[in-house]
């Protein structure tokens, strides 16, 4: 076996992100690890999907993936793949639709929606922080997607006991470790949490960015939420600098709109956006600059698809 040198680890070796949730989530648990890795495939081919223009009327991205390549990268059989799809559609996080004789299916892959509750002591910070983050379930779920369940936060009732002066002691000893233990870990939780709270503010502020954020980044919001937040700020700027683009009269941008409407800003946002996380995955070489890298690439992609002709047909 040749094993993983740090060089590695840190270059750009292609990979596919895989979601914590469908490993940590009590409700994903249930999946079978081929479908887990089914899912994280399909999620992979979003970029794809933007590149190609592959977004339906109401702003949902679908993509293609017949059952035969999908067997292959699986390294399973065509009744196997069957089974899978199965499972992720009752799961809500597959849906297809049929699209004519001998024509594929439309897949559209659903959102995760996090249902696991830390049993931690909820205080009105993590309400809020809850209502501010609320933008990381679907806003436009499809049929086949179910409804966030959170679990109840159960309240106990302390019983009085009588104690001695040693079992006082030791509990009174226990109880401030334990205090302090919780201290420390709700300083850590509001740590992770709170670039998740301004990518929220940012949101609520922009809502066009909502499917933008949705479709390019769904995993980083879960997993790298610092490098989240850096990314939805330059998407941020990026749309703001296309608004202002086109109110100045950028012909590129006005004939966009005439061909896709009111959507045209974050369908273009969406495209630029996404060739530049498929130049990343192949090309960034340390991931603690994911979103520095992305904000710089990002600016100079759109100063440059705003000036050049063939952007207007197609990007």
């Amino acid at each position: 076996m040749e094993r993983t040198k740090l060089n590695q680890v840190v270059t750009s070796e292609r990979f596919i992100m895989f979601s914590k949730a469908l490993i940590e989530d009590d409700y994903y648990k249930k999946m079978k690890p081929e479908s887990k890795l089914a899912y994280s495939l399909l999620r992979n081919r979003f970029n794809l999907s933007i590149s190609n223009e592959w977004i339906d009327s109401k702003g949902d991205v679908y993509l293609y993936y017949p059952n035969e390549k999908l067997a292959k990268d699986l390294n399973v059989g065509k009744d196997k793949v069957i089974r899978i799809k199965k499972e992720l559609h009752e799961f809500g996080l597959l849906e297809e639709e049929r699209q004519g004789f001998n024509k594929p299916n439309r897949i559209y892959v659903g959102n995760l929606e996090v249902r696991k509750v830390k049993e931690n002591t909820l205080d009105i910070s993590d309400t809020k922080v809850v209502a501010k983050c609320d933008f990381r379930k679907s806003q436009n779920a499809t049929t086949g997607s179910r409804k966030t369940r959170l679990q109840e936060v159960a309240n106990y009732d302390t019983s009085n006991t009588e104690l001695s002066k040693t079992e006082f002691s030791n509990t009174e000893t226990n109880s401030l470790d334990e205090d302090e233990d919780k201290t420390n870990n709700n300083k850590s939780s509001n740590n992770s949490q709170q670039p998740l709270v301004v990518i929220g503010q940012i949101i609520q502020k922009n809502p066009a960015l909502r499917v933008v954020v949705q479709t390019l980044i769904p995993d980083l919001l879960l997993n790298e939420p610092e490098q989240a937040q850096t990314v939805v700020a330059a998407l941020d700027q990026g749309y703001k600098f296309l608004i202002t683009e086109l109110e100045t009269g950028n012909t590129v941008l006005a004939l966009q709109k005439q061909l896709q409407g009111d959507d045209s800003v974050k369908l273009f946002l969406l495209k630029i956006g996404g060739k530049q996380l498929e130049y990343m995955r192949d090309h960034l070489v340390d991931i603690s600059q994911y979103g520095n890298y992305f904000s710089k690439g990002l600016e100079n992609r759109l100063k440059i698809a705003v000036t050049t002709s063939q952007s207007a047909s197609g990007f």
